[in-house]
């Protein structure tokens, strides 16, 4: 499960009856990861399956990433989108058929895609005091096998396994050694050009120097992945997974951490690649013009924050 051929592999700590006060100052604060395997005993969430999802919500159109497969997928270059309902992709999923092999129910908005079922999935406790929505809850589907492309996010993250399990590799808040994918690249993520599973150590010798924490995420169990730390996902079973995007809490305190360290480095590329997908519009020219009133706006959206002229 860890990554032959590089410097370091440990397994990520379980704990369990973790406070919100100590996950805070143990874990976030210190952009530590964690798996806390008692988080989720009272959802009713526990107890979805895919037939019974599709009992509820098979109706529902949702987006599907395609060619999930391919080589190019698993680098993070490339992949094709198509609408479908729920029923007939999980109809697939279920088959195992070709179809399903190079398909990914990902990142799927529950407050778009699934609003039926909001009600059985609260909100991590660790968001009470000591956090800040983003972005989410959204649900993942996979096909045992899948393998998800090396990337980083730009929130904490809390990713919760429901049903299956799934093998993650973390090689936290590391530029060089990851090899991101040219600045402009596609995504609303930074991608690595490394095949976590068959590490190219030629091209990318760096990534010998890695560190990888890993772990196989168990049904029920929640794992905190530190804003821009790389992780690598593969279903080990056909499967549900749930995550929620989040920071600090406040009007500006998960803006003011993106500029220290250890996230600096991660944030400005992850900002310049934004910027680089979006030189080619006719407007671009007239976005930088504005680019102070832009950004603040563009800051509000991504975390509901606003930023001091300190920052």
């Amino acid at each position: 499960m860890a990554v032959e051929g590089i410097k370091v592999n440990r397994e990520i700590e379980r704990v369990s009856g973790l406070s919100e006060l100590d996950f805070h100052t143990q874990y976030f604060l210190k952009a530590k990861p964690v798996i806390i395997t008692d988080a989720t005993d009272d959802w009713p969430a526990r107890s979805w399956t895919i037939p019974s999802l599709v009992q509820r919500v098979g109706d529902n159109q949702v987006w599907i990433r395609g060619q999930t497969n391919k080589e190019d997928y698993r680098v993070g270059r490339a992949y094709t989108i198509r609408k479908d309902t729920f029923a007939n992709y999980c109809a697939d999923l279920l088959k195992g058929n070709a179809r399903a092999r190079s398909s990914y129910l990902a990142v799927a908005s529950m407050q778009q895609a699934f609003p039926q079922l909001l009600d059985d999935l609260p909100l991590p406790k660790y968001l009470n005091n000591y956090g800040k929505l983003h972005l989410g809850p959204y649900m993942w589907v996979a096909l045992k096998g899948h393998y998800e492309f090396c990337h980083y996010d730009p929130d904490d993250n809390f990713l919760i396994m429901l049903q299956g399990r799934k093998q993650v590799r973390l090689f936290g808040i590391d530029l060089e050694s990851l090899y991101p994918n040219p600045l402009g690249s596609h995504g609303k993520t930074v991608q690595s050009r490394v095949n976590c599973d068959q590490p190219d150590f030629d091209t990318f010798p760096k990534f010998r120097a890695a560190t990888c924490e890993w772990c196989i995420l168990q049904p029920g169990e929640m794992l905190f992945i530190p804003a821009f730390y790389w992780h690598q996902v593969t279903a080990l079973d056909t499967g549900i997974s749930v995550n929620t995007f989040y920071g600090d809490p406040g009007e500006e305190a998960f803006i003011s951490k993106l500029f220290s360290r250890p996230y600096s480095q991660h944030f400005y590329y992850w900002f310049l690649n934004i910027v680089e997908q979006n030189r080619e519009y006719k407007s671009f020219d007239k976005i930088v013009s504005r680019l102070p009133e832009v950004v603040k706006h563009f800051f509000l959206k991504q975390w509901h924050e606003t930023i001091s002229e300190e920052n």
